[in-house]
């Protein structure tokens, strides 16, 4: 009943849409390429929810997947998603892209790399990341050395490749670029971290965003420019999928929590003001920092900062 709830007041609130600037319309598909859909993983942050699994979105392209982060549980959201989406089925799945390496976006990481071996994967995986994603994957298979040894050396017999990561530290620009699909990096601000990247994704003529974990830096709240890497990435595209905190919940915590969050993440009002520029098709929140605030309240954050355009609130498992 929740969710239902959740899903008629996003209809009510796309129908009360304030007047404003049209996003451009949806990108025309390539003739006889599959459609690419995103498929939420886990919308969660920190903040334990049983409804929300850890940071996870991939990107869906006939049987090819694209993941991006690995929270807490991505490897149960990806056997949850593979009757609906066969590409999503664990020892499938064989590339991810990392936002930034807060640890709620790589909890799952070693699910991934040892969960999936388990489950049949013969290949390594392949990590993209910014620097410091290979000690993060050396040390991950340091600690399950035993494990490893176990599993090759002992009755399972399984072939160590499949247990072995290839990564590329990058920086923003493409990463990939591999039939139909470019996966492209930009750097975007977050608190503290040196390297934190947002994700373009042009996959079957569609252009899908997402802005990992940022702050938009917005002139109305005393910073620089507001969410241009963002903006830029999107520039009217088909899906933006951004990360949100409630200003309502946020103006009622302390000092230090507002200086905090205000540096590393957005608001309901930022993210407003950001896609009434940035101008995509449809944007879909998640990473919801409630803050003690409704669904009902943080839409209407967005709707208040001068977003027009179809607005979803992410629930694990969606397709978009």
């Amino acid at each position: 009943m929740r969710r239902c709830a959740v899903v008629l007041s996003l209809l009510l609130l796309s129908c009360g849409a304030p007047a404003g600037e049209a996003p451009r319309p949806a990108k025309r598909a390539v003739e006889g390429a599959p459609e690419a859909t995103l498929v939420v993983l886990g919308s969660g942050t920190p903040v334990p929810d049983p409804e929300r699994a850890g940071p996870a979105h991939a990107v869906v392209m006939g049987d090819e997947a694209f993941l991006f982060d690995a929270g807490a549980g991505v490897l149960r959201r990806l056997e949850a998603a593979r009757a609906r989406h066969p590409a999503l089925a664990p020892e499938r799945v064989r590339r991810v892209f990392l936002t930034h390496l807060h640890s709620d976006h790589v909890l799952g990481l070693d699910e991934l790399l040892f969960g999936a071996w388990v489950l049949g994967r013969e290949r390594p995986l392949e990590i993209w990341g910014p620097p410091g994603t290979a000690a993060l994957v050396d040390g991950l298979r340091q600690a399950y050395a035993e494990d490893r040894r176990v599993r090759t050396e002992g009755l399972e017999g399984l072939r160590e490749r499949g247990s072995e990561a290839q990564v590329r530290e990058v920086s923003p620009g493409v990463a990939l670029r591999t039939g139909d699909v470019e996966v492209r990096a930009f750097a975007v601000p977050h608190g503290s971290w040196t390297h934190a990247y947002g994700w373009r994704i042009d996959a079957g003529g569609r252009v899908i965003v997402l802005s990992g974990d940022t702050a938009t830096g917005d002139p109305a709240a005393g910073g620089a420019v507001a969410g241009s890497a963002v903006v830029e990435a999107c520039d009217g595209c088909d899906l933006l999928v951004h990360e949100v905190c409630s200003a309502a919940g946020l103006a009622r915590r302390g000092d230090d929590a507002r200086a905090y969050h205000g540096s590393f993440h957005t608001t309901g009002l930022e993210l407003g003001r950001l896609a009434a520029r940035a101008r995509p098709s449809r944007l879909v929140l998640t990473h919801v920092l409630f803050f003690g605030e409704s669904a009902d309240s943080i839409l209407g954050e967005v709707r208040e900062g001068g977003y027009a355009g179809e607005l979803f609130l992410a629930a694990d498992l969606a397709g978009y």
